[in-house]
């Protein structure tokens, strides 16, 4: 029997194969009984990007980006949310009530998960798969070390499979 949680945080960034670990999240937290706050954060840098060049993104000069990329951003998460509930909430109607919280924020990614998983009270931070290029790999710190770093809760961090059915 697993042990009973009451709150964890499942950070995505919206990728293709967030499909699959908002599953994995969903699955996770109903196996221990707590309730799950799904979250992504709009990374600072593609905010001031958009501000400088608002042009490029087709904005007016008054346009709020900051306001347009956060309701964009819980649209996705709702559609995403939405597509799961069609199939593994339908087989499983006791995860039906998991999901607590979609939230959208913006901010240095990593900075942020630690930061509001311990003032929310999760006691365990869910992070999704994400494929890195080599480079990527090798040049850039990866935010499920940088999160492990900050934060006092345990990170778990989802491992996509070779073949995952998304």
């Amino acid at each position: 029997m697993a042990a009973d949680l009451h709150r964890m945080l499942y950070a995505t960034d919206l990728s293709t194969v967030s499909k699959y670990g908002i599953r994995y999240a969903i699955q996770y937290a109903s196996d221990h009984n707590a309730s799950l706050i799904v979250f992504h954060v709009i990374n600072q840098r593609s905010l001031a990007f958009s501000r400088i060049f608002p042009d490029f993104f087709n904005n007016a000069p008054g346009h709020n980006i900051t306001k347009q990329k956060v309701n964009f951003a819980l649209r996705q998460l709702e559609r995403l949310l939405l597509e799961i509930s069609k199939t593994q909430l339908y087989e499983h109607p006791e995860q039906h009530h998991t999901v607590e919280y979609l939230v959208v924020h913006y901010g240095k990614i990593a900075e942020e998960i630690a930061q509001k998983a311990h003032r929310w009270g999760c006691e365990r931070i869910i992070l999704g798969p994400r494929r890195k290029r080599f480079l990527g790999r090798i040049f850039l710190p990866s935010v499920a070390r940088m999160v492990r770093r900050r934060s006092n809760a345990p990170v778990h961090i989802i491992k996509q499979p070779k073949r995952a059915k998304l």
